[in-house]
């Protein structure tokens, strides 16, 4: 089985509640049955999530997320098989928020802290999340 990354950016839905807990809990019920890992990181305005797995687990997992109103303008980022899991012990871990420190993570990698999804390179973009789960551990949910 290939092992596959898959990133994307979306916006929320303003007009669609969101229990972003709820969110986190589902995932930690249902990817460890598909062998999927990932980080999604939330700041109140947009989502970006990396998912990880078999192809096929991964597919199916973004099209569901693609179909979900509470996500808005979806943007595909990067889906490309790879060589080993940067997230292999989450099932889905959530960094939430742009306080002073994400902010100054974000600003570290970009011109502002504000990402342009459609000019972003993804490796920097990897980079940037796996800085944030290492500089800003308070904001960061776990689940395994």
């Amino acid at each position: 089985m290939n092992l596959t990354r898959l990133v994307y950016y979306s916006q929320r839905n303003p007009s669609e509640d969101l229990d972003i807990n709820s969110l986190i809990e589902t995932c930690k019920r249902n990817n460890p049955r598909q062998n999927l890992t990932g980080l999604l990181h939330y700041n109140g305005d947009h989502f970006i999530q990396v998912i990880e797995g078999g192809r096929v687990e991964v597919s199916a997992l973004y099209h569901r997320i693609a179909r979900d109103p509470r996500h808005s303008n979806i943007i595909l980022l990067s889906c490309t098989d790879v060589r080993e899991r940067m997230f292999p012990t989450w099932s889905m871990a959530l960094h939430q928020g742009m306080d002073s420190q994400t902010r100054k993570v974000f600003l570290r990698y970009f011109a502002t802290d504000m990402m342009n999804p459609e000019a972003v390179n993804v490796d920097t973009l990897l980079d940037v999340l796996q800085d944030l789960m290492m500089e800003t551990p308070t904001k960061l949910t776990i689940s395994v």
